[in-house]
C-alpha cells in the first residue's frame, strides 16, 4: 500500500490524504465496538479490521513523514525528527496508561467508553491539519475529483443537431 499511498501523494500532496484517511481511522475504534466472540467476528470482522487498519495507518505513515521532511529546517533535521518523535512516544504511552485506567472503571463505561474516547480524540488531533500549508498540495475536493471521476458528462446543448425524419404513406414493395 506504500506504493498506492506514495504515488497519490506524489499527485494531490500529503495533507489530503492525512485528512481523509485520518477520519477513516478515527472511526475504526467505534467499528471494534460491532465485534464479538462469535464466529462472524474471528473469520470476518477482525481480519476486515485488520487489513483496514494495514491501509489507513501506511497512509498515515508515509504522509506524516513525508509532510514532516517538508517542514523541518533543513539545518536542524535531526533535532527536529528527534523531538516529533519523542512527542509520538510520549503522548502514546500516556494514552495506552489512559485507557487502561478508563477501561478498568466500568462505571465510566469501560471498554466502550474507551473506543469512543478514541475516536473522539483522533478526530481532534486531526484539527491541526487545517492550519498546515502544503506548497503544491491539493484541497481535499480535488483529490476526491482525481479520485472518483465524474462517470458522465453533462450533454452540451449546443452540440445536439435537429434530425429529419421523412415519412411516407407509400407502400416500399411497389
Amino acid at each position: 500500500m506504500l506504493v498506492i499511498w506514495g504515488r497519490l501523494a506524489d499527485r494531490v500532496g500529503n495533507r489530503p490524504i492525512l485528512i481523509a484517511v485520518g477520519i477513516i481511522v478515527a472511526v475504526t475504534p467505534i467499528f471494534w465496538l460491532g465485534t464479538g466472540a462469535n464466529q462472524l467476528s474471528v473469520w470476518l470482522w477482525l481480519p476486515l479490521l485488520h487489513i483496514l487498519a494495514g491501509v489507513t495507518w501506511a497512509a498515515i505513515d508515509l504522509c506524516n513523514n513525508n509532510l514532516q521532511l517538508g517542514v523541518a529546517p533543513v539545518q536542524n533535521q535531526a533535532t527536529y525528527f528527534a523531538v516529533a518523535a519523542a512527542a509520538a512516544g510520549v503522548s502514546g504511552a500516556l494514552g495506552t496508561t489512559a485507557g487502561g485506567f478508563l477501561a478498568e472503571y466500568t462505571n465510566l463505561g469501560g471498554i466502550p467508553t474507551l473506543f469512543a474516547v478514541s475516536a473522539a480524540v483522533r478526530l481532534v488531533a486531526l484539527l491541526p491539519l487545517v492550519f498546515v500549508h502544503e506548497q503544491r498540495g491539493q484541497s481535499l475536493h480535488q483529490m476526491m475529483q482525481i479520485l472518483f471521476p465524474a462517470k458522465t458528462q453533462p450533454l452540451a446543448v449546443e452540440t445536439l443537431q435537429p434530425v429529419q425524419i421523412e415519412l411516407s404513406l407509400e407502400d416500399p414493395s411497389e
